[in-house]
């Protein structure tokens, strides 16, 4: 039996399924195969004996205004919980915890700078212009602001955060903002001058908060979709070109199953996605194979308060790439997010792995956990015994945004469009964050539904018709 769509979603991770959310809001069905017998990917959450452990990220940072509406219409907005205020966050320096203040105006003030550091902060604006090459996240940063800048402040987000080695990474897909803002004005600084003092469009104020239940509260909010058909348990065995539209193999159970669409979107993980075209685009599926991903582990260990003593009572703390503690940052969970941990307890969630520590995340359940408490102790002064530990481990933890990435998507951009009716929406394009699946996911069903209008369709294609026949009923 062939099912007819109008779009089918290979891949029920988050990207996938906003892709689907936001074109049912639209009126447009679709279909998701997802291998796996759940949907979210790595986005996951455990929650038992009172610790809610996400196997992810645990926290979502939001400007954009298309975020705040799917979380309007979805019915998150009543799960919402912001993050409390930040209080102490640190980075490692030299062996030791530093803590660094969150504005700029504190880092100026805080006496962690040099005067030639805090000189080069003032003197932004005069900094020199890019060079007509390709750079490095850490060569943009050391340029514009210099090398403690990137020590105490980038360094760690690139390195802890983005799992990217900032020597390596592409400074233009992992620091967009402030590339566009050299790009378009000559200098951060500028940029944000200019913005604040010219009416119009500012964005909206930068918001932290997570969910009751975890973020998998988010994935089903993403799933619960009137519009969209989410199959789990599906082994795509076939992708093939028939210009136009797509016909779909899959295995369920040893069932065969065959579906025909005029738009196909593939939400995997680059090497997935590079199989499933191989054959019938090669060149895509070569550009495709150029992506790679960084091994993350989390360790999440919850404390009995009284045991602990006082010795983490702020935010948590990142390392930056060189540092070999053997932990890649430490978030306490409880201290930010309410009703994470059992009264009385203290839940931090640890993750080690990425670019600068390759391999760890092969090491023993018992090796990772013995690592982790021996940098906290040896950082944090923390000798109490944990009395819960869970372990996530993502051997494809995140895409690495290394090299030429930005020329890199352009490529496959331009090598997907060829191909009408193709479409990729993953975390490997356009931002690994919540945050940028949402947006991107929008902004494909936009495509998608702009060239619906294009083709004078009103509804997608359903019943036993013949693949051959008019896409217009």
């Amino acid at each position: 039996m062939t099912r007819e769509a109008d779009t089918l979603i290979i891949g029920g991770g988050v990207s996938g399924l906003a892709c689907a959310w936001w074109l049912g809001s639209w009126g447009i069905d679709s279909i998701v195969l997802e291998r796996a017998e759940r949907t979210g990917g790595l986005i996951d959450t455990t929650s038992r004996d009172g610790y809610v452990t996400d196997h992810a990220a645990s926290m979502m940072l939001n400007f954009d205004a298309a975020v705040n509406d799917f979380i309007a219409a979805s019915g998150l907005l009543e799960h919402k919980i912001l993050r409390r205020p930040m209080r102490k966050r640190c980075v490692i320096k030299q062996g030791r915890l530093i803590e660094v203040p969150a504005s700029i105006h504190g880092l100026m003030l805080s006496g962690l700078f040099s005067r030639k550091a805090r000189l080069r902060l003032m003197t932004e604006l005069f900094g020199p212009a890019r060079p007509p090459r390709w750079e490095s996240a850490a060569d943009f940063i050391r340029r514009r602001l210099g090398p403690e800048i990137l020590e105490l402040a980038f360094d760690p987000y690139l390195s802890a955060v983005l799992a990217c080695d900032p020597e390596k990474a592409c400074a233009r897909a992992t620091l967009p903002r402030l590339s566009a803002l050299e790009q378009k004005f000559g200098s951060f600084t500028a940029g944000i001058l200019l913005r604040k003092l010219v009416p119009g469009n500012k964005g909206l104020p930068q918001e932290a908060f997570a969910f009751a239940g975890g973020m998998k509260t988010l994935v089903e909010a993403l799933s619960q979709n009137a519009s969209s058909d989410i199959r789990t348990g599906q082994r795509v065995t076939s992708v093939e070109f028939l210009n136009p539209g797509w016909s779909v193999g899959s295995r369920n159970n040893g069932v065969e199953q065959r579906f025909h669409a005029r738009n196909l979107v593939l939400s995997t993980p680059a090497d997935v996605s590079a199989t499933l075209l191989r054959s019938q685009l090669p060149e895509l599926a070569r550009l495709l194979d150029r992506i790679d991903y960084a091994p993350i582990a989390l360790i999440h260990l919850g404390y009995d308060i009284p045991a602990m003593g006082q010795s983490m009572q702020g935010s948590g703390f990142l390392a930056p790439g060189n540092d070999t503690s053997g932990i890649r940052g430490s978030l306490w969970t409880s201290n930010l997010i309410e009703s994470r941990a059992p009264p009385g307890k203290f839940l931090t969630s640890n993750f080690v792995g990425g670019a600068c520590q390759p391999g760890v995340v092969d090491k023993s359940d018992e090796a990772l956990v013995a690592l982790v408490l021996a940098a906290l102790e040896k950082l944090c002064g923390l000798k109490a015994s944990p009395e819960m530990i869970r372990i996530n481990r993502h051997l494809q933890g995140l895409p690495l945004y290394h090299g030429r990435h930005a020329e890199l998507t352009r490529a496959i951009h331009a090598a997907t469009e060829r191909h009408d009716g193709l479409h990729l929406a993953a975390n490997f394009l356009g931002g690994i964050s919540i945050r940028d699946r949402i947006i991107q996911g929008k902004k494909l069903a936009a495509r998608i539904r702009a060239a619906r209008a294009q083709q004078g369709s009103s509804r997608p294609i359903v019943g036993p018709l013949a693949f051959g026949e008019s896409w217009s009923v």
